[in-house]
């Protein structure tokens, strides 16, 4: 009977989805701008894994500091050639959950001064880059999350960790399949602890 109801509990188990949290795994490789003229980028892809939920029906963010790092190894901002913003993007990779499907996220690059700052004159300047937006991917039957990166600078030479928020939107609505699984589960259960408590009862009362 114990062996029953252990076997019913296991159905269950693997029947129930989870609601309440997502776990996000993936890689993210960017495409940089990386030849003259221009700001001349390099960057390093990185690789992520976070848990993502929801609070009743709010959304709650969760935030990595390392996705990817993007840089250049140029000495100086040259004015009116590294100024110039040009378009980097990122393509997610998702493999968990594994059916997400979405946009990349886009954004532009450049070069800059700021006076009396690390980012002067004496110091060649900086580099920057700076994200359009965040971008919704889509997973299941209505899930769906966001993802902001955040925008950073950078030294010449240098590179910048690029972090980034993600947000449950809305969790998967378990598929029709899925949800009998669930009712066969209960049901399970529910005939497992009845005979035990039939089973369980002294002779005189069965008779």
């Amino acid at each position: 009977m114990k062996l029953t109801l252990l076997a019913a509990v296991a159905l269950l188990s693997f029947a129930t989805p989870a609601f309440a949290a997502v776990t996000i795994d993936g890689t993210a490789p960017p495409t940089v701008h990386g030849s003259d003229p221009g700001l001349v980028l390099t960057s390093t892809p990185g690789s992520f894994s976070t848990d993502v939920s929801l609070d009743g029906s709010a959304p709650v963010s969760t935030h990595v500091n390392n996705l990817f790092s993007v840089g250049t190894g140029e000495g100086s901002v040259e004015v009116f050639e590294d100024t110039v913003l040009y378009p980097i993007s990122v393509a997610f990779s998702f493999t968990n959950p594994f059916d997400t499907t979405g946009g990349s996220i886009t954004g532009e690059s450049f070069g800059f001064y700021q006076l009396f700052t690390s980012c002067g004159l004496f110091a060649g300047g900086c580099g920057a880059v700076v994200w359009d937006g965040p971008a919704i991917f889509n997973f299941g039957d209505g899930g769906s999350f966001s993802v902001a990166l955040d925008n950073v600078t950078f030294g010449t030479p240098g590179n910048a960790q690029v972090g980034g928020t993600f947000t449950l939107l809305s969790n998967s609505v378990p598929e029709p399949a899925t949800w009998a699984m669930m009712l066969m589960g209960f049901g399970a259960v529910g005939v497992s602890m009845r005979r035990k408590r039939v089973s369980q009862r002294p002779l005189a009362q069965l008779a």
